[in-house]
């Protein structure tokens, strides 16, 4: 008796077992070729014209602040500052790849730090803009013009000299 089940178990086994071999083969086989592709693009070209200018600065005993408009570039006094002549101006940088195409344009975060050349001293670029949308389109030769702006801070009796910085402006495809 104990022989029978032994032999009843294993045919019950290979009974099973069986039809799951024949389900993993496959019965017939076919094969075709696949395809890739890709585009390539112009690389994207960005090139500074004409620096952000703060113009010719005389401070007071009163903090104040420059604010260079970003959509028609007017500089404007604040506070315990006045601007003299008309050095003053937005940043010009012009954008140069495939005519049509859409691209983004990203500037450093402010704060941004001017250094008085020789040291000893510093002003804060407490805001940078770009004119209009960030979002442009290149025209149909390849080109786009753009404007960066910002606002400096300057101290109280700020120590006179030159001053400079630099931030990151960045052309991205869309």
């Amino acid at each position: 008796m104990i022989r029978k089940t032994a032999i009843a178990r294993r045919g019950a086994f290979i009974g099973i077992a069986s039809p799951l071999l024949l389900v993993a083969m496959p019965l017939d086989a076919a094969t075709t070729n696949g395809t890739a592709e890709t585009a390539i693009l112009q690389q994207l070209a960005l090139t500074q014209v004409s620096v952000l200018d703060f113009g010719t600065i005389i401070p007071s005993n009163t903090a104040g602040r420059i604010n260079i408009r970003r959509n028609n570039g007017v500089c404007v006094a604040q506070g315990g500052v006045t601007l003299i002549g008309t050095d003053c101006q937005r940043g010009e940088f012009l954008i140069t790849g495939p005519s049509g195409q859409r691209v983004r344009i990203t500037t450093a975060a402010a704060p941004i730090t001017l250094s008085r050349l020789g040291g000893g001293a510093t002003m804060t670029m407490d805001r940078v803009r770009i004119n209009g949308n960030r979002n442009k389109r290149l025209d149909a030769a390849g080109q786009r013009t753009f404007y960066v702006s910002g606002r400096l801070q300057v101290g109280a009796n700020q120590a006179p000299g030159v001053y400079d910085g630099t931030f990151d402006v960045t052309v991205d495809y869309r």
